[in-house]
């Protein structure tokens, strides 16, 4: 391997690309601009999208009986699971993951909240929910319900005294409180409101709350493959001018060849790739990708690889700059319409969905859905990782062996 050779084709690369200007514009702007009229197109899922089974996290500083039985009551439901978180978290982070989707609600128990209620002493709990979400509705909904079956139940024991030293209950008073009689009489009113919800309900399988969560990291992934696939005509030009074969002669070698052409893509595309994720953490996108740093690094790396290996394997297939334009353009409109680019993948039918997400596209976006709707990490996103490795490792292989053919030859 001449790694003086490899170094030269990346700087050339780079080079040429950023001294042209418009080149800029496809880089960056456009990625925004469409991020941007897309996200308005789609409007706001907060009316619909969830995770399934979406997190109601409760932070239980207190641990006594009187939260469990507090919260005993909302630990099955249909339409979210709750946990007891096993660590603290600060006021600020609860509401900054309420707001971003990433849980449906989160409940702060205090610490000595079981001492107070058993003692008939005010005790105050708080609830982060978004009340444009039906999980978050419907865990504010139930809290209600148990809360207000406590109080009863509280009040009632108020009118609960033992008798004094001559055997008398003060006026208004009973001697005891048959807890049985009242959770019959509690469950079983003699009055009932017989309620439907109508209209719009939650899809269980869509785990983003808004548009720019995915319009944002779809429109980084399809520029990025754009602007390598359609690179690929670079490639085209230099097996013309015989570029290919005075390197050649140089003692350059077909993986030397192959190295420089994909290191100079994948670094053009990382490049792209960390601006835009950038630009999308900030108004009015405020996209949060999760807490898996590891996770980003991994798919952007992955997806890019895959790009800048098409782009040498495009390179060599293509006869002229035209029919590579074409190529490149083809194969990226299909891995984007077909890979969950243009639309989220959870909406379309289920053969699609398979279909999309067995490709590159799907898979890298997929990933992105899951770290941001999910809070998944690598481990949990390992399975989208591996399909991601697979095409890449496969596509490069490819270039290699096409362009060691035409090396050659």
């Amino acid at each position: 391997m001449n790694s003086k050779i490899i170094m030269a084709m990346i700087k050339l690369r780079i080079l040429r690309v950023f001294r042209d200007k418009s080149n800029l514009v496809w880089l960056f702007v456009m990625p925004m601009l469409f991020s941007l009229l897309m996200g308005q197109l789609m409007g706001n899922w907060d009316s619909s999208g969830s995770a399934r089974k979406p997190k109601f996290m409760v932070y239980d500083l207190d641990g006594g009986p009187a939260a469990d039985h507090l919260l005993a009551p909302l630990v099955d439901n249909d339409k979210f699971l709750m946990v007891r978180a096993d660590s603290a978290i600060t006021h600020a982070r609860a509401r900054k993951l309420v707001e971003d989707g990433r849980i449906t609600a989160a409940l702060f128990v205090p610490a000595g909240f079981s001492e107070a209620a058993e003692a008939g002493q005010e005790a105050s709990l708080e609830l982060f929910y978004n009340s444009d979400r039906l999980s978050s509705q419907t865990v504010r909904t139930r809290l209600d319900e148990t809360l207000l079956t406590v109080n009863t139940l509280t009040a009632a024991h108020t009118l609960v005294s033992t008798p004094d030293s001559e055997g008398q209950i003060p006026p208004g008073r009973s001697a005891h409180l048959d807890e049985t009689v009242f959770q019959k009489r509690w469950t079983n009113p003699r009055v009932k409101l017989d309620v439907q919800t109508l209209g719009r309900q939650e899809e269980v399988d869509f785990p983003l709350t808004r548009s720019a969560q995915h319009v944002g990291p779809s429109y980084t992934l399809f520029f990025m493959m754009m602007f390598l696939m359609m690179s690929s005509k670079d490639l085209v030009e230099e097996r013309r001018n015989r570029t290919l074969s005075r390197l050649v002669i140089s003692r350059a070698s077909s993986f030397d060849l192959v190295m420089g052409f994909f290191l100079g893509g994948l670094i053009l595309g990382m490049i792209q790739a960390s601006v835009l994720l950038v630009l999308n953490m900030m108004p009015p996108f405020r996209v949060d990708y999760g807490d898996s740093l590891a996770g980003l690094v991994l798919v952007i790396l992955l997806f890019g690889g895959f790009c800048s290996a098409a782009s040498v394997l495009l390179g060599c297939i293509a006869r002229s700059g035209p029919q590579a334009d074409g190529l490149g353009m083809t194969f990226t409109m299909v891995l984007a319409s077909l890979g969950g680019l243009w639309w989220p993948l959870e909406i379309v039918p289920d053969f699609m969905l398979k279909l999309g997400q067995s490709l590159p596209s799907g898979q890298a976006i997929s990933v992105f859905h899951d770290m941001i709707g999910r809070g998944y990490g690598v481990g949990e996103l390992s399975g989208w990782l591996v399909g991601l490795s697979v095409w890449f490792a496969g596509t490069l292989l490819l270039a290699v062996w096409r362009l060691r053919r035409l090396v050659e030859a």
